[in-house]
């Protein structure tokens, strides 16, 4: 049976990175037109743009001008225009506007807007990598490459966050029964999907955020030099990335000096200076920070950060953080029901405790990575609350909390404890394991039938159980017209594509659950 659950997991994390990808309409995702705008630079060997000064294309800025975005979006671009607008219109009017989108001028690509690139100052792998495909994609009309580039960057961050979802559980001690519990809950996650799946450089930061941890736990095992190798270079291309990986710099390094390996930090040292040294050299001449970003650039300092830390009302961003990193409708920031992701946070939360209350009996090894992978995630933690300050500073009191997408980084590692917790104490555990892959699966399910189909579709009312009824049933041909007019594939495809999640859903949940009855009886 685990070889069939471990099938349907693959097919499951595939379907909804293409699903998520085709069903978002152009620059839907988070900041997305501005991380584009990074790759499409690269991919006209323009170099690596400066964050003070590099501006969108005038294929970005165009498209911007006719596909229709979220009132948040529109607040920011105000020449833009709402979803509530663009589904007012008659659907001719819609249909020629997104013909128009996919007819836009090739050689606009190669011309500057006068619109800035604010995320002009990322580390440059992840687009980097996404750069070749967009090049040879450069005929092709801007919807569909925005398209091919989520799937391609879904489908692998997904895979390889999977697989190093697996191997960090293994290093934690969970049983198999539950490992696969966590890996359908993370897969049933929205945020994870609402993460990897737009243009941008986190569909590879959070597998490797992941990976890193694995490197750590191994060296920490085995500190020869392949290990310790493998660990600074995990650390370096994460920095390459995403500049949240600073935040696991000290693990690395204070891992070193508590164990004495002074061999082995000199080592690190090297190869964290030479391959990530120069990036971040970079920003402290142009910019003088070491982040490079909007924030620190803007006056959102260290020592404006430390006097800001009484000024914030914690408890809410805390709170607000957790639901948001559980279910943030895309750049709608539209909600999901209160009371489900109370369920769901309840349910975790009970399962973590387990854990924490439970007698940490395994091997020396095993008792080592809890050690470490708790390190991990307070030292994130920690970053957290710093960039929560840093944009609360910014935005003067609008912002209460760190980007959603940043604390996936910390969703494998807390399943992995819940499921620890779970399985440590079987008697209670397998019926919060069975509670989360119901609630998971739910909330899947849910997001695309309940939300995101109704919303990008040009459903304006609210989703009660009667309206959906009726959107699916009487209302089927406007919903479907919605969609071919807004999204990137047509309707036919979404609604497949989504029966397909559903069936692949209901069948996980069946047979896992099963499962943990079944061994644990």
């Amino acid at each position: 049976m685990q070889r069939v659950i471990r099938g349907l997991l693959i097919a499951y994390a595939l379907t909804n990175a293409v699903l998520y990808s085709l069903l978002l309409p152009l620059w839907e995702g988070f900041d997305e037109p501005f991380h584009f705008a990074y790759v499409q630079q690269l991919a006209n060997g323009q170099g690596f743009p400066d964050a003070r000064s590099a501006k969108l294309s005038r294929e970005v800025a165009e498209s911007f001008r006719m596909a229709p975005v979220s009132q948040v979006v529109q607040q920011n671009l105000p020449l833009t225009t709402s979803y509530d607008q663009y589904f007012a219109w008659p659907y001719s009017q819609r249909l020629q506007i997104w013909r128009a989108l996919r007819d836009l001028p090739r050689n606009l690509r190669w011309q500057e807007s006068g619109l800035l690139n604010y995320e002009a100052h990322q580390p440059p792998l992840a687009y980097a990598l996404l750069a070749l495909p967009e090049r040879l994609l450069s005929q092709a009309s801007l919807p569909s490459r925005v398209a091919i580039l989520r799937m391609l960057a879904a489908a692998s961050g997904s895979l390889i966050l999977l697989v190093g979802g697996r191997r960090l559980l293994t290093q934690l001690g969970v049983d198999n029964r539950y490992k696969d519990v966590a890996l359908f809950c993370l897969c049933s996650s929205q945020m994870i999907w609402a993460t990897l799946a737009h243009v941008a450089n986190d569909w590879l930061a959070l597998p490797i955020a992941i990976w890193l941890l694995i490197a750590i736990n191994r060296f920490d095992s085995k500190p020869n030099t392949r290990c310790t190798a493998l660990s600074a270079t995990a650390l370096a291309v994460g920095l390459l990335t995403k500049a949240y990986f600073l935040a696991f710099v000290p693990l690395l390094i204070g891992l070193c000096a508590w164990r004495r390996r002074w061999r082995q930090l000199g080592l690190v040292c090297l190869i964290f200076f030479a391959l990530a040294g120069p990036w971040y050299a970079r920003n402290i001449l142009q910019f003088g920070s070491l982040s490079g970003t909007q924030e620190a650039r803007g006056g959102a300092g260290l020592s404006a950060v430390i006097h800001g830390i009484f000024e914030l009302n914690w408890p809410d961003a805390i709170f607000t953080t957790i639901r948001g990193a559980l279910w943030t409708g895309n750049n709608t920031f539209m909600a999901f029901s209160g009371t489900a992701i109370n369920i769901i946070i309840g349910t975790a939360l009970a399962a973590l405790i387990l854990w924490a209350s439970s007698r940490h009996t395994a091997v020396e090894r095993i008792t080592a990575t809890e050690g470490i992978t708790v390190t991990y995630c307070i030292l994130f933690a920690l970053a957290l609350g710093y960039a929560t300050l840093e944009s609360h500073i910014y935005t003067h009191g609008r912002s209460i909390g760190p980007s959603p997408w940043y604390a996936q980084v910390l969703l494998v590692p807390l399943l992995g404890f819940a499921a620890l917790g779970a399985s440590r104490r079987p008697r209670v555990g397998r019926f919060l394991a069975a509670a989360t892959v119901i609630e998971f699966g739910y909330l899947m399910v849910a997001t695309y039938v309940v939300k995101l189909i109704p919303l990008y579709g040009g459903f304006q009312g609210r989703t009660t159980l009667a309206n959906v009824e009726k959107l699916y049933t009487s209302q089927l041909g406007n919903l479907a017209a919605g969609l071919d007019t807004a999204t990137l594939a047509p309707a036919a495809v979404l609604f497949a594509l989504t029966g397909t999640v559903v069936i692949l859903a209901i069948t996980q949940q069946i047979l896992l659950i099963r499962r943990i009855f079944q061994r644990a009886g």
